[in-house]
């Protein structure tokens, strides 16, 4: 059996329903063979730390899009999002436990599932992430450490996913 692996990088493309056109930013990992994803004895593998953007491009542009703009009716934009001016520990729960709509914002509605990211995210990974939105969206935001987080985790760990709100 070959041990091959390919990538396909983040791709965008439109889904069209009805009238609507939905702006889409897709990762995906084919993995050819029974390989896995656990690379040959003999190669090397790179063990640099993701920063908040990478972390970003792979996990959220999905829902959010490249440019925070979000999916009409689904995922809210980042761009404007009051969350981002808010206290940290509200953005490190959404984070950490995820959340289910509706969320009312500016006066639409959004039915989309904001997924949990405790298992896959470590402390310092989540804080880049959310350190990256706040660099991006809204730059006057405090950085968050990763100690804040391991805090907000602790806090949490017998909480479940978040209702929709404001």
């Amino acid at each position: 059996m070959s041990q091959d692996t390919s990538l396909i990088s983040v791709t965008q493309f439109s889904v069209f329903a009805g009238k609507h056109a939905i702006r889409l930013s897709v990762n995906l990992l084919c993995v050819l063979g029974f390989s896995a994803c656990r690379p040959a004895a003999d190669s090397t593998v790179d063990t640099t730390p993701l920063s908040g953007r990478d972390i970003y491009l792979t996990r959220c542009t999905a829902c959010h899009q490249v440019d925070g703009g979000g999916i009409p009716g689904n995922c809210p934009p980042l761009q404007g999002s009051p969350r981002l001016a808010g206290p940290s520990e509200d953005l490190i729960r959404l984070m950490l436990l995820g959340q289910r709509g509706p969320l009312e914002r500016d006066g639409k509605t959004y039915n989309g599932i904001m997924p949990s990211w405790r298992a896959d995210l470590t402390d310092e990974q989540t804080a880049e992430v959310l350190n990256y939105l706040f660099a991006t969206w809204s730059p006057k935001s405090p950085k968050i450490t990763a100690q804040q987080v391991a805090q907000e985790r602790a806090a949490t760990a017998d909480s479940k996913l978040l209702p929709g709100r404001q």
